[in-house]
C-alpha cells in the first residue's frame, strides 16, 4: 500500500514529497487563488506567473519545488538543506468545489453492460447523481463524452447538458475529440 493510500485509508495526515501524482491538487489552490509563499499571500501577479510556470512545463516545476540537497545554501561554515513536503490527509478536495485537476475528465462517468443499453438506465442514474451533486453543494458539474458517442450524448442533454468546448482531454488519447458539458444538479423527480 501506498503512503498515500495508507493514508486515505486510515484518515490521518502524512508528509508527502512533491511528486507527480499529486502536483494537480497544487495546481487547484494555485486557481484558487492560494500562495505557497505566505510572504506574497494575495499577491496575484506571483501567484498566476507559478500557475502559468506550472502548466507550462510540470517536470521542471516540480524539478525547482525539489532542490538538489547538494546544492546546500553556505552560511558562514555551516550549510542549511532545506526539503519541502506536502500535508496529505486524504482528500484531493475540499468539498463543495466543482473544480477539478487537469487529468480527470469530468464529475461523472458511466458505462452500461450492452444488454441494457437503450433502456433509459443511463439517463435515470445520471439523474440520480445529480441529485446527489446537489446534496453536496456543487453548482454545477462537468461531464465529457467522446464525440463520436452519440448514446452518452443524449444522456447528458438529456439531464439539461450544455455543450461548451469541443477538443482532446488530457486524460485520453490526444487525437480523441471529446465534447464537454455543463450540468446544473437537481432534486431527483
Amino acid at each position: 500500500m501506498t503512503v498515500k493510500a495508507t493514508a486515505e485509508a486510515a484518515g490521518r495526515v502524512v508528509l508527502l514529497s512533491p511528486d507527480l501524482d499529486n502536483l494537480s491538487g497544487f495546481e487547484t489552490a494555485l486557481a484558487a487563488g492560494w500562495s505557497p509563499d505566505p510572504r506574497r499571500a494575495g499577491d496575484e501577479t506571483f501567484i498566476m506567473g507559478e500557475l502559468r510556470r506550472l502548466r507550462r512545463d510540470r517536470s521542471r516545476f516540480l524539478d525547482a519545488l525539489n532542490p538538489d540537497p547538494k546544492r546546500a545554501v553556505r552560511l558562514g561554515r555551516e550549510s542549511l538543506c532545506t526539503q519541502l513536503f506536502w500535508i496529505w490527509d486524504g482528500l484531493r478536495f475540499i468539498p463543495g468545489t466543482e473544480e477539478l485537476p487537469p487529468e480527470v475528465s469530468g464529475h461523472v462517468g458511466y458505462s452500461v453492460v450492452p444488454w441494457k443499453q437503450g433502456n433509459g438506465h443511463a439517463t435515470r442514474a445520471l439523474r440520480l447523481l445529480l441529485a446527489v451533486a446537489e446534496k453536496h453543494g456543487l453548482a454545477r458539474l462537468i461531464i465529457l463524452c467522446n464525440e463520436d458517442n452519440d448514446a452518452s450524448r443524449r444522456v447528458i442533454e438529456r439531464n439539461g447538458g450544455e455543450l461548451f468546448k469541443r477538443g482532446s482531454h488530457p486524460s485520453d488519447r490526444p487525437d480523441r475529440t471529446k465534447l464537454y458539458f455543463r450540468l446544473r444538479p437537481a432534486p431527483a423527480d
